[in-house]
């Protein structure tokens, strides 16, 4: 009898016959998957082969990248900084500094606001205070069981632009002092006892009379805020404030105001409403990059008179309490450039000079020169940047094609197409004359280029830099793409990889549309001063379509309004107003659709008001797009840019800014592609990530070894079905043989009976 069975993977065979069926098996087995082993190694080949491409895509990649770097006016204009004492003075500089010389003297440095408690008996110990106050208006609750460190704590976790600290000199010696997170006098520390809380007076902090905080010309201006719509209280971020109306008092009138439903604006116009002799606005100002509101009272004839009940004033940032003991001023940089007097609030001063962080980094007794001076050598680093970049793309070439005469073997890049076509277009390229180029400077062997005889770039340092001294606008036309235009009234923007160089010759440029700025003026003219505050709502394109909100104080007039918008931190960079025959007229500052907007008032139209009116009654204009073409094909307007479109002949990407107004032929637009430009364009030919020619070879490989991967799993199954079935014709052959073995040894047994039996 034969056993053939399979127990937790564990065959058994040939235990009937003898035969070592699994052996025979797997050996025909191995026959069967010989072409599944030569697929492997076809696909492996791909693989490598793919792998080299990678490599070569990185290659091109960093010679994209380093001839990129030629292509920009900034890398032919760099400037390099230097002080002749920068321990006093230090010196940086960015793109957009210019050469020049300055004089620089310091006479203060900017300090960072300080103030410190009185002494307490411990750190640790409950305070026994409750109330509540601000810092920088962000509110802090102290409770009975308030230790002075956890005072500190609440105080850094407020984010309120101070850090607590906690000194402890032993008993009756424990302080907290606060120290301003940024230098300058606009950023001294706020400090307001919140409605009837006294913590800051009994912790030593505050004491003495308020004073206005933040004086400006006849007035104040208080903290700022998040928002000028949101209640105050939920901007300080407290609960426990004075529940009733309190009363403040401006010129002697008394005003309502109460913190836990009032906003700036609604503050602002409950001043405008007293008729106390002061006007009341809510400004806004971009504080560490983010938009922030800040209450303004402005007296008719001074500074008003201010009265605080409940330090709803103090808390607002108009007024300030005294410090009980400051232990450093606030205090701005005060120094002069070139004789010109100026202070910042940081000691870091950025682009008074173009481009420059000027570091005053103590008081000077005499001038500081600075001085900002073209830095070739820095063009120079970028062009032998480019020299290494084609050496390390031709190596690689090189040695990824190399063939063995003797062994027949061969680089993956041998015969290869692609790395040929790559080689020979990037190298044609490098020493053809520049069309469109005139002067000395035509091709690249005129600044030092050569090649040696393993096709690899040399570069004579000392003829790069006699280049760039004698005329160093020539370089950079060498290198980077460039456009001229024919009158002012056109500039060339860009131009895209697609774009064709019109060399010597130039496109026309035809306008059928000149751009246009959108504009509302409005319904009535205002002859009157406003008897109430008026909110505008701005809207639209301009507003990147979320409305801004704009208040006109009681009291304004026409110019008033006009002043106000013009000079507002967020209006006045996208609108301008002005009086047009009586009525108030507001442009936007942008060209074409995108600077398109709306305008409308709280109030109807009237003479006493701005006359913008409600449902906007007044006259309108619709900004428009340049429009025209480009060498006669396609372009689209965006304001006043027109681009060449996507699919031109010779002028997709091409963009110009059109100013006129006219239509018809405008002028013309050349440009000259330096060898750095073109050498961009070419490696986008190669690179592109979807039609490139690296790319349709990277996809071809990858297809094959994708068929090569469905051929695979179906010789493995066709293998795993010739497996059963050997196993299973093996078995039967297995279990024939040992029957016949049973039969014979049964046979045998009788012949042997037979035999026995005849014998007796």
């Amino acid at each position: 009898m034969s056993l053939s069975s399979s127990l937790s993977g564990i065959t058994f065979s040939g235990i009937g016959s003898g035969i070592d069926t699994a052996s025979i098996v797997s050996r025909l087995l191995q026959v069967e998957a010989i072409p599944i082993q030569r697929l492997q190694q076809q696909q492996q080949t791909i693989q490598t082969r793919m792998s080299v491409m990678g490599e070569l895509r990185s290659r091109l990649s960093s010679l994209s990248t380093a001839a990129g770097s030629l292509n920009s006016s900034n890398t032919f204009n760099p400037i390099k900084a230097s002080s002749s004492d920068s321990a006093a003075v230090g010196v940086s500089s960015t793109v957009g500094s210019v050469a020049g010389t300055y004089q620089i003297e310091v006479t203060q440095l900017a300090k960072a606001h300080k103030v410190s408690s009185a002494g307490q008996t411990d750190s640790t110990s409950a305070l026994n205070m409750t109330g509540t106050f601000s810092v920088n208006g962000k509110g802090v609750t102290v409770e009975a069981s308030d230790s002075l460190t956890k005072v500190a704590q609440k105080i850094n976790s407020a984010n309120a632009g101070v850090t607590a600290s906690i000194i402890n000199g032993g008993a009756g010696n424990a302080f907290i002092t606060l120290t301003a997170k940024d230098t300058g006098e606009s950023n001294a520390i706020a400090l307001a006892d919140l409605g009837t809380s006294s913590v800051l007076s009994s912790l030593g902090l505050t004491s003495g009379a308020t004073s206005v905080r933040s004086p400006i010309t006849d007035g104040a201006k208080g903290n700022a805020f998040a928002s000028q719509t949101q209640i105050v209280s939920e901007m300080l971020k407290v609960e426990i404030l004075p529940p009733n109306t309190v009363q403040i008092s401006v010129n002697g009138q008394n005003i309502d105001i109460n913190l836990s439903s009032d906003s700036l604006d609604a503050i602002a116009s409950k001043i405008n409403a007293a008729n106390a002799g002061a006007t009341a606005s809510v400004v806004q100002e971009t504080v560490n990059g983010s938009p922030a509101y800040r209450l303004q009272i402005v007296g008719d004839s001074g500074t008003p008179t201010f009265v605080d009940s409940e330090n709803v004033l103090t808390a607002l940032g108009i007024l300030q309490q005294g410090y009980a003991s400051e232990l450093v001023a606030a205090q701005d940089a005060e120094y002069s450039i070139d004789g010109v007097d100026l202070t910042s609030a940081s000691n870091s001063v950025k682009d008074v000079l173009p481009g420059v962080t000027l570091s005053l980094n103590k008081t000077t007794d005499s001038a500081v020169t600075v001085t900002m001076s073209r830095d070739d050598s820095a063009v120079a680093s970028r062009v032998k940047d480019f020299v290494a970049a084609y050496n390390n793309m031709v190596d690689f070439i090189r040695q990824a094609s190399q063939f063995d005469g003797e062994t027949f073997q061969s680089g993956p890049l041998f015969g290869d197409p692609v790395a040929s076509q790559v080689e020979n277009t990037v190298a044609t390229l490098l020493f053809n004359n520049v069309g469109g180029l005139t002067g000395d400077y035509k091709n690249l062997t005129t600044i030092g280029f050569d090649v040696d005889s393993s096709g690899k770039l040399q570069l004579d340092e000392s003829k790069l830099a006699a280049a760039l001294q004698a005329d160093p606008t020539a370089v950079s036309k060498l290198f980077k793409a460039t456009g001229t235009t024919s009158n002012d009234s056109l500039v060339f923007i860009s131009n895209s990889d697609k774009t064709i160089a019109s060399g010597a010759g130039a496109y026309d440029v035809v306008i059928t549309q000149a751009a246009t700025k959108g504009s509302y003026r409005s319904a009535t003219s205002q002859s009157q001063t406003s008897i109430v505050a008026e909110t505008l709502t701005f809207s639209g394109a301009l507003f990147g379509n979320s409305p801004t909100t704009f208040m006109i104080p009681f009291g304004s007039t026409l110019q008033d309004t006009v002043d106000k918008i013009n000079s507002d931190s967020k209006l006045k960079d996208l609108v301008v107003a002005t009086i047009d025959g009586g009525a108030l007229k507001i442009e936007s500052k942008k060209f074409g659709t995108n600077g398109n907007f709306t305008v409308e008032s709280d109030l109807a139209a009237d003479t006493d008001n701005s006359g913008i009116g409600q449902g906007a009654p007044g006259t309108s204009v619709t900004g428009l797009d340049v429009a025209g073409t480009i060498n006669g094909e396609a372009a689209t307007g965006a304001g006043q840019f027109l681009t060449g479109n996507a699919g031109n002949a010779k002028t997709a990407g091409l963009q110009v800014q059109y100013t006129g107004t006219g239509s018809g032929l405008v002028g013309t637009v050349g440009l000259v592609k330096g060898v750095s430009s073109q050498m961009t364009d070419t490696m986008s030919m190669f690179l592109d990530s979807v039609n490139g020619l690296l790319t349709s070879g990277e996809k071809a490989m990858q297809a094959q070894i994708d068929q090569i991967d469905e051929s695979i799993t179906r010789l493995s199954e066709r293998i795993k079905t010739r497996e059963a079935e050997l196993r299973y014709k093996f078995a039967k052959m297995d279990e024939a043989i040992a029957s016949l073995q049973s039969q014979s040894s049964r046979l045998t047994q009788i012949t042997s009976q037979l035999a026995s039996s005849k014998a007796a």
